[in-house]
């Protein structure tokens, strides 16, 4: 046992859904027409080798190529309709290839339950993902016999008279994706604006109808006086404007639904009056008290014995990875990042001592 600060508040957990009918573009992304980006996987989870799937020894072929993940519900509702779809197309020159970046173990667990037909490949830090701009799931390319995209579309939308129109070299059917982004250039803007010394702002964020975008994104400098949040959840903001794990938040009530923009500002140094001041913001828009408080509860320990284990070397920089979906990977990340990492894993807090 152990006794930890957490923070307390007046709000419930939301799941957020990410199912919608419509594709979603990013602009910058491939469009219809285009050739798209190469085909860099990680590994083959089930299906040929990765060097066997280019878009060299493709070429001939009609390819359906479907970002997605086992947390996703949409994803999962579609894998029936897809399975049909590759047992229709088995033989004719049509290939489906599924693309996830979680955890190798996550996936292969998931598959003995949720059978896919298609190829599964992985594509760790989402490289691929980001090389095709992918901004929701689940989502698809399919790309014509003479490598050119024939169409961008949420796989459940994917029918067999539509693989029919490409395979035949006619143009698809099939709806032009939507295009949505956000851009920090908005028409609230004000151009050479000085920048605030001190600001709390929060404002509705309007969705267009029928668009799911990526949600949730949040971005802050080193000393945390400045911090920025889009398309976000006010439970998302408790855990960025705090800086704490979600298992160290004690939830108590329902928060609204809707997603909000967020932006604060204080000067260097005042990192901490910039969160009680967000406290009372949190109070003055939606009711919501939120507050410091300690708990007795269940911790991990992480105990350092020794900084020359045998089989361990000090890399000579830091280095990247993070968070995947189902699991993380680091590089160069000292004890602490390895400590958050687990702690958000194992939903329990973990303490760090030295012996």
């Amino acid at each position: 046992m152990k006794i930890l600060t957490a923070l307390a508040a007046g709000f419930a957990l939301l799941a957020v859904a990410a199912g919608n009918s419509f594709a979603i573009a990013d602009q910058g992304g491939p469009k219809i027409g285009d050739v798209p980006p190469p085909l860099i996987f990680t590994k083959p989870i089930q299906g040929p080798a990765t060097n066997d799937l280019t878009w060299e020894k493709l070429k001939g072929k009609v390819v359906v190529v479907e970002f997605w993940a086992t947390w996703c519900g949409p994803c999962i509702k579609a894998i029936p309709h897809l399975n049909d779809l590759v047992e229709q197309f088995k033989d004719k020159p049509v290939v489906f290839i599924s693309v996830t970046s979680e955890n190798e173990d996550v996936v292969r667990l998931f598959l003995k339950n949720h059978p896919i037909k298609s190829a599964v490949m992985l594509d760790d830090f989402e490289v691929l993902n980001k090389a095709y701009h992918v901004v929701g799931i689940p989502h698809a390319f399919i790309v014509d016999a003479i490598g050119r995209i024939a169409a961008i579309t949420p796989p459940q939308r994917l029918e067999a008279t539509n693989l029919e129109e490409i395979l035949a070299g006619k143009q698809c059917s099939l709806p032009e994706p939507e295009i949505y982004t956000v851009s920090k250039n908005s028409d609230e803007s004000v151009p050479n604006q000085a920048p605030p010394l001190f600001e709390i702002s929060i404002r509705e964020h309007k969705m267009p109808a029928n668009i799911r975008g990526p949600i949730c994104m949040w971005s802050w400098d080193t000393n945390r006086c400045v911090i920025d949040g889009k398309i976000a959840t006010v439970e998302s903001a408790l855990y960025s404007v705090f800086d704490e794990a979600s298992s160290r938040v004690c939830i108590q009530c329902k928060l609204p639904d809707e997603y909000y923009d967020f932006e604060l500002r204080a000067p260097l140094g005042h990192a901490n009056e910039l969160q009680n001041q967000f406290i009372g913001a949190l109070r003055a828009t939606f009711g919501i008290e939120a507050k410091p408080t300690t708990k007795v509860m269940e911790v991990y320990v992480m105990t350092q014995i020794s900084t020359n284990a045998p089989g361990l070397r000090e890399v000579e920089k830091s280095g990247g990875g993070g968070g995947m979906n189902g699991g993380f990977r680091l590089h160069g990340s000292p004890m602490k990042g390895l400590a958050g990492f687990l702690e958000e894993a194992l939903r329990n807090p973990f303490s760090m001592r030295r012996d």
